[in-house]
């Protein structure tokens, strides 16, 4: 698998092992996965995925997505860019999920990366879903961001 370990864990929680796998996929982007056993795998990221990391992301989901598949969530609230690179990866695993009868669920990304999710038409392959932004009594916020105003 490409990028560098950065720490592993494994921490008890309700009887249940959680293992947590901290990963640098690329100059600029890096990638926790965490995995208990009876749920979905998640993958957060956190970073730029483009052309630099994004072959390095495809095979970390796809090694997840075969060892503990089929269906993965990517936690993209720590992604604050994406180019067609990272989007052809995000489609690349989708694609494998779909064919091992599972999905790809892309959850949290911010404004930027889910208007381009939207624009090109991947919210529905993706299953991406945007988190409403708590209220603020100054100003007002997009309903469909993380990120705060």
């Amino acid at each position: 698998m490409a990028g560098r370990l950065l720490t592993s864990t494994s921490i008890p929680k309700r009887n249940a092992p959680v293992r947590e796998v901290r990963e640098s996929l690329g100059p600029i982007l890096e990638a926790s996965t965490r995995v208990r056993r009876g749920t979905v795998p998640i993958v957060s990221l956190r970073g730029e995925l483009d052309i630099a990391g994004a072959d390095a992301f495809g095979d970390l989901v796809l090694e997840v997505l075969f060892r503990h598949g089929p269906d993965v969530v990517i936690d993209a609230s720590g992604l604050v860019f994406c180019d067609a690179r990272g989007l052809g990866a995000l489609v690349r695993c989708a694609n494998e999920a779909d064919q091992a009868g599972g999905r790809l669920t892309l959850v949290r990304p911010g404004r930027q990366v889910y208007r381009l999710i939207r624009l090109v038409g991947l919210d529905r392959l993706l299953s991406a879903t945007a988190v409403p932004s708590p209220r603020r009594s100054r100003g007002s916020c997009s309903t469909m961001s993380t990120d705060p105003c």
